[in-house]
């Protein structure tokens, strides 16, 4: 039988689409931005070995990460994506990026029961022979606002992009700066990110010295043309600072040069 109003049969589908996210999600939760409805379970390990601990966050807008604890004393992995309702029954997880790299998408199907979500299928087989099942927790709270660093001219403090390198040997232009950022905040407190790896570090301000040490850092191989090592080797390195304008001078030791940055807006 021909359908004489498509307009009115695509919003039905719509309408039941945005009845399952509702549903997926607590009440009163269902289309603030922030809202996420969480997931977590285990997946058993092979003989004696750890199992994996993961957690699913769906958010209202159409976005999820799957955090999975392999339990080897490294940092979680994080695949990040869209999730969409299929039906009422039924939810599609699509994996975009892991560890904030870009990866061939990827797709995991799950059916919801209650509070359960259950892999089906192919998606089943790829976390044992019980497949991945996940118990809904309470939503959880936006994490709390951080406060702000405010940069202020001619001070160290905010965002900075890796921009060059200039040593004795001449000058070499970072092609991706976005991708080499420090964020020196308050209380000796940095966030750095090397490429595709992110981490942490500390440092010391005495006069125009610093003193940068780096840890915590994700191990992720970033190809054969990053800078990660050498930029991360660098920031542990740094003897000294100056800032002028927009524009942030990290010395290394010797004859190694120096770093130029950029404030990050």
């Amino acid at each position: 039988m021909p359908i004489r109003h498509p307009h009115i049969f695509r919003l039905g589908i719509a309408a039941a689409l945005a009845l399952a996210l509702f549903l997926m999600l607590p009440p009163g939760a269902a289309w603030s931005a922030t809202a996420m409805a969480v997931y977590r379970g285990e997946v058993a390990g092979g003989g004696a070995g750890p199992g994996r601990k993961i957690e699913l966050r769906l958010k209202a807008d159409g976005t999820m990460s799957l955090i999975t604890d392999m339990r080897n004393n490294r940092a979680p992995v994080t695949e990040e994506g869209r999730w969409s309702p299929i039906s009422l029954e039924q939810i599609d997880l699509v994996i975009e990026r892991k560890d904030g790299v870009a990866v061939a998408p990827t797709t995991l199907h799950f059916v919801k029961q209650g509070d359960l979500l259950q892999t089906t299928g192919d998606s089943s087989a790829q976390f044992g022979n019980q497949g991945l099942q996940l118990r809904q927790v309470k939503a959880a709270a936006p994490p709390p606002p951080q406060p702000a660093v405010v940069p202020v001219a001619g001070t160290t403090a905010g965002a900075w992009r890796w921009e060059a390198l200039i040593s004795s040997v001449g000058q070499m232009q970072i092609e991706q700066p976005e991708r080499y950022t420090l964020e020196l905040q308050s209380g000796g407190k940095a966030l750095v990110r090397a490429d595709c790896n992110r981490g942490q570090a500390s440092y010391k301000l005495d006069g125009r010295t610093i003193a940068i040490k780096v840890y915590g850092m994700t191990k992720n191989s970033c190809g054969t043309n990053s800078l990660s090592e050498r930029f991360l080797k660098s920031l542990d390195a740094a003897v000294g600072q100056r800032t002028r304008g927009a524009n942030l001078f990290i010395d290394l030791p010797g004859e190694d040069g120096t770093m130029i940055f950029v404030r990050a807006k």
